[in-house]
C-alpha cells in the first residue's frame, strides 16, 4: 500500500480503527473518508517528511478524537507550521528522529498542533541514541498538548527540561536513564507524574513537592530505589499513591512522610520492606491497600487498620504475615475484597477472624496453610461471592462451613488433601454455584465416596470441562483414572459388617485402656487450670486511659487518692509505667490492657479530641468483648456536648447504657464520687480473687 487514497473504505461509515503499519506508504495525507477514524496507525512505513500541504484538509475537520501513531517511521523533516489549527487525541512519534537535533527541529515545526496526548523518544533495542539537550523541547511552547510521555531518552540533566510544560497535566518518564533531577522551580498545573524504569536511586521529593495540584504519582519498577528520605505532606491534593517494584526499604510507614488528607489508592506492592509503624490514622479517606510480595510487620501482631473504615481493597500476598490475634482486621467494616494468599493465622483465631467483615465479596486464602476449617470461620460473610483456599492442606470440606455463605458463586479448593465430598457438602455445592473448583486432589474412589462419584458424573454431563482435572489416588487399581469414567459396583452389607466390627473393635481397645486415658484426662485438666490460674493474675486495678492535656487532673486528684488511701488500689499510667523502647501499641495492650482488671476512662472534651483515647477505648472494648476480663469504668471530667460525640458513635451508644461516674468540683460529691469508684474497684478485686 503506497497511499491511504488506494483503500476504498467510504462505504464503512462506522470504522473506528484502521491499521496500515508496515506498509510502503511514504506521505502523511489523510483522505476525508477518514476523518471520523479514532485510531489510524502507520507505523513501520517510509514517512521521511511531513509536508504542509499533506495536512491541509485536517486544519478545519473535527479530528479531536483521532489518535495518529507514526512511529518507526525514519522522519528526517517536518514543514514549520504543517501541524498548526489540526486537532488530535494523540500522536505517537516513537521511535521516529535518528538524533536530538531533528527531534528538537520536528517539535518545532509542530508548533501550532491542538493535542491531548503526546508521545516522543525512542525504542529501547534502537541502534540511534537520542540525548537530552538544553532546550530539547522548547517546541512543547508552541503547542497545546495536556498529556507528555517521553520513552527511551538518554537524559543525565534536566536544566531547561521544565520550561513549557507549565499547561501540561500529566508527564510520565518510561525506560529512561535518569538518576537525579537538577533543582529548579516548577510552575505547573500537573495532576499525574509517572517515573518508570529509571536509574534514580532517592524519589525526586524536591521536585515533586513543588506540584502543588497532583493527583495522582507513580514512581515504579526502580531498582535501585531503596529508601524515601523525605515527606510528601504539602502535596494534600494527592488521591493516588504508586511505589511498587522498586526495592525500597521504609523503617516507618505511614502518618509522617505520606499525605493521607485526601489520599484513596495507596501501592507498596513488590519492595524490600515495609515498616508500620502506625495506624493509618490520617488516611481517612483510603479505598484500597496494596502491600504485596513486599515484607511487612506488625501485620497481625496489632490491630493496625482499626482507622480505615472505607478501605475497600486490602492485598497481603505473599507478605508472611502471621496473624494471631482476633482483631487483625478490625475496623474494616466496608471491606470489599481481601487477599492474604502465602500467609498464615493461627488456628485459634479462625473462627473469629473475619467476623467485622460484613461487607466482603471476595476472600482469597490460598497456600495459607490450613489445615481444618472451624463451623463459625466464615458466619459472618452473608455477601462473599468469591472463596479461594486452593493449594492448602483441607482434608474435608464440612457443609457447617457453607452454609452461611447465602450468596457465594464461585468456590476454589484445587491441591488439597481432600479425597471426597459428604452428602450434605454435595447438597450445598449443587444450590446456587456457578463455578466450583475441585481438581488436583488426591480422590478415593472406593465405595465409601459412591455418591460423590455419581454427582461428578451429573455435574461432568451439564458441564463437560468441570471433571478434566478430577482423578483417582486410591484404591491403586483405580489410580489415574478420571472420576468420571469410574463406575463401581458396591455391595453395602459387607461394607456394613465391617463397619460395625470396626466399632466393637474401637469399643473395646477404649474399655481396656479406660483408666489410664480417665487419669491422664485429670491430669491434663488440672494442669491447664493452673496454667489459665497463672494466665489471668492482674499487676494493676486498673488502667487509665485519658488525655495528655488531663494529666494534671491523674497527678494531683486520682493518683494521690486512690494509690495513696485505705485500701490502696494499683493504676497503671502511659508516663509512669510504659517501658521504654517497646511499641506504643505493645506497651497500651500488653503492659495495660491485657495486665489491668479494669479500664479508667477519663471522658472530657479533651478525651473526644484525642484519636489516641478513641483508639485504646475501641482496643479494651474489643478485649471485653473477646476474653470478657476487663471492667470499663467511665468517668466524666466534665461536660460534653452532644454534637462533640457524633463522630464517636461506639462512645455514644455505650453512655446512654451504662451508668458512670461524674466528677464534681463540690466537696460533699466528690466524698460520693470516690466512694462509688472505690466500691468499683473493689468488686473486680472479688471476682478476680482466687478461689
Amino acid at each position: 500500500l503506497a497511499s491511504l487514497s488506494e483503500l476504498q473504505v467510504g462505504h464503512f461509515p462506522s470504522l473506528q480503527e484502521l491499521n496500515a503499519a508496515k506498509n510502503c506508504i511514504d506521505r502523511l495525507h489523510i483522505p476525508s473518508f477518514l476523518f471520523k477514524l479514532h485510531v489510524l496507525d502507520l507505523r513501520a512505513n517510509r514517512i521521511a517528511k511531513i509536508n504542509k500541504e499533506d495536512l491541509d484538509n485536517l486544519r478545519d475537520a473535527n479530528t479531536s478524537n483521532l489518535s495518529l501513531i507514526l512511529s518507526h517511521n525514519s522522519i528526517n523533516s517536518i514543514d514549520p507550521g504543517a501541524f498548526r489549527f489540526v486537532t488530535l487525541q494523540l500522536l505517537h512519534l516513537k521511535g521516529c528522529f535518528s538524533h536530538e537535533d531533528i527531534m528538537k527541529a520536528s517539535l518545532n515545526a509542530i508548533s501550532g498542533l491542538r493535542i491531548k496526548k503526546l508521545l516522543i523518544g525512542q525504542y529501547r533495542n534502537s541502534s540511534a541514541k537520542v540525548h537530552f539537550k538544553e532546550n530539547l523541547l522548547e517546541g512543547l511552547c508552541g503547542l497545546e498538548v495536556e498529556e507528555l510521555t517521553i520513552m527511551g531518552l538518554y537524559i543525565t540533566f534536566t536544566n531547561t527540561f521544565f520550561g513549557c510544560m507549565e499547561n501540561i497535566t500529566s508527564l510520565r518518564f518510561i525506560h529512561t536513564n535518569l538518576y537525579q533531577f537538577s533543582h529548579e522551580s516548577i510552575a505547573s498545573n500537573m495532576q499525574k507524574f509517572e517515573l518508570k524504569y529509571s536509574a534514580i536511586v532517592k524519589t525526586p521529593f524536591y521536585i515533586i513537592s513543588e506540584l502543588k495540584n497532583l493527583k495522582e504519582l507513580r514512581i515504579t519498577n526502580n531498582e535501585r530505589l531503596t529508601n524515601i528520605d523525605y515527606s510528601l505532606e504539602t502535596l494534600d491534593k494527592l488521591e493516588f499513591l504508586d511505589l511498587s517494584k522498586n526495592n525500597i526499604m521504609m523503617r516507618s510507614c505511614c502518618d509522617e512522610s505520606i499525605p493521607g488528607k485526601s489520599l484513596k489508592h495507596l501501592n507498596f506492592s513488590y519492595n524490600s520492606y515495609i515498616g508500620l509503624r502506625s495506624f493509618f490514622l490520617n488516611m481517612p479517606h483510603l479505598l484500597s491497600l496494596d502491600l504485596s510480595h513486599s515484607k511487612v510487620d506488625s501485620v497481625g501482631q496489632f490491630p493496625i487498620f482499626m482507622t480505615l473504615y472505607n478501605l475497600t481493597y486490602l492485598d497481603l500476598s505473599y507478605t508472611s504475615c502471621h496473624f494471631v490475634i482476633h482483631c487483625s482486621f478490625c475496623g474494616l467494616f466496608n471491606l470489599v475484597e481481601l487477599r492474604v494468599p502465602h500467609t498464615t493465622f493461627a488456628p485459634d483465631i479462625l473462627a473469629s477472624v473475619f467476623q467485622n467483615l460484613s461487607s466482603l465479596r471476595l476472600l482469597d486464602m490460598e497456600s495459607c496453610g490450613l489445615r481444618n476449617l472451624p463451623n463459625e470461620m466464615f458466619g459472618h460473610l452473608k455477601r462473599l461471592q468469591v472463596l479461594n483456599l486452593s493449594k492448602n492442606k483441607l482434608m474435608e470440606l464440612p457443609a457447617s462451613v457453607l452454609l452461611s455463605l447465602f450468596a457465594l458463586q464461585h468456590l476454589n479448593i484445587h491441591s488439597n488433601n481432600i479425597q471426597g465430598l459428604s452428602n450434605d457438602t454435595i447438597q450445598v455445592l449443587s444450590k446456587s454455584l456457578e463455578k466450583v473448583d475441585l481438581s488436583d486432589n488426591p480422590y478415593d474412589c472406593s465405595c465409601t465416596q459412591e455418591q460423590f462419584l455419581m454427582w461428578v458424573r451429573e455435574m461432568s454431563i451439564k458441564n463437560p470441562n468441570f471433571s478434566n482435572h478430577l482423578e483417582c489416588k486410591t484404591p491403586e487399581h483405580l489410580q489415574g483414572s478420571l472420576l468420571r469414567d469410574v463406575n463401581l459396583k458396591c455391595s453395602w452389607t459387607l461394607i456394613y459388617i465391617a463397619m460395625l466390627l470396626s466399632v466393637v473393635i474401637v469399643f473395646l481397645l477404649l474399655l481396656v485402656y479406660h483408666f489410664y486415658l480417665k487419669n491422664s484426662f485429670l491430669y491434663l485438666c488440672f494442669c491447664h487450670r493452673g496454667y489459665k490460674k497463672s494466665a489471668t493474675e492482674k499487676t494493676y486495678d486498673a488502667f487509665v486511659i485519658h488525655s495528655s492535656l488531663d494529666e494534671e487532673w491523674v497527678r494531683e486528684e486520682l493518683l494521690p487518692e486512690l494509690e495513696g488511701g485505705d485500701p490502696s488500689f494499683q493504676l497503671c499510667v502511659h508516663y509512669r509505667n510504659f517501658e521504654a523502647g517497646k511499641l506504643i501499641l505493645e506497651n497500651i495492650f500488653y503492659n495495660g490492657i491485657c495486665c489491668s482488671r479494669n479500664a479508667l476512662v477519663l471522658l472530657s472534651p479533651n478525651f473526644i479530641e484525642s484519636k489516641w483515647c478513641s483508639f485504646e477505648f475501641r482496643l479494651a472494648l474489643f478485649w471485653r468483648f473477646l476474653e470478657d476480663e476487663c471492667g470499663i469504668i467511665l468517668i466524666l471530667l466534665e461536660p460534653i456536648r452532644e454534637d462533640q460525640l457524633k463522630h464517636m458513635y461506639v462512645l455514644k451508644k455505650y453512655l446512654s447504657s451504662k451508668t458512670y461516674l461524674k466528677w464534681d468540683k463540690n466537696h460533699k460529691e466528690r466524698e460520693v464520687f470516690w466512694k462509688r469508684l472505690r466500691k468499683a474497684l473493689t468488686q473486680s478485686r472479688k471476682v478476680d480473687a482466687p478461689l
